[in-house]
């Protein structure tokens, strides 16, 4: 069959055809980023460098979380994306992965 036998689709089920982003990724990135609080925690059995290297991945993970998330975000309000639900919890989570190290160093600061 050539090209000019077959069917052209409609322009609505091209549009439909484009993946819709749902914030999957910057859920897994804030949850990533809000997990390496915890890394401290674990057993002193453990390498140094396993329980204390992730947290110099903390602010990065917060930040890329909230550069996936935001476009969903704003996405949604023009009417794009139905509920991004998964994109505002990555968001926030994100926020907190942020606010977390900023905190400390203001806290650490203020005492020394």
């Amino acid at each position: 069959m050539s090209s000019t036998q077959q069917a052209a689709e409609p322009a609505d089920q091209a549009d439909q055809a484009e993946p819709q982003s749902t914030g999957t990724g910057s859920l897994l990135l804030g949850i990533a980023g809000v997990a390496t609080i915890g890394c401290p925690l674990l057993p002193e059995a453990l390498p140094p460098l396993m329980r204390f290297f992730p947290l110099y991945l903390m602010l990065p993970l917060g930040i890329c979380a909230i550069v996936w998330g935001l476009p969903d975000v704003w996405r949604s309000r023009r009417g794009g994306v139905p509920c991004p639900v998964r994109a505002r919890v990555g968001v926030s989570l994100g926020a907190v992965a942020i606010a977390v190290p900023l905190l400390f160093l203001l806290f650490y600061v203020r005492i020394g």
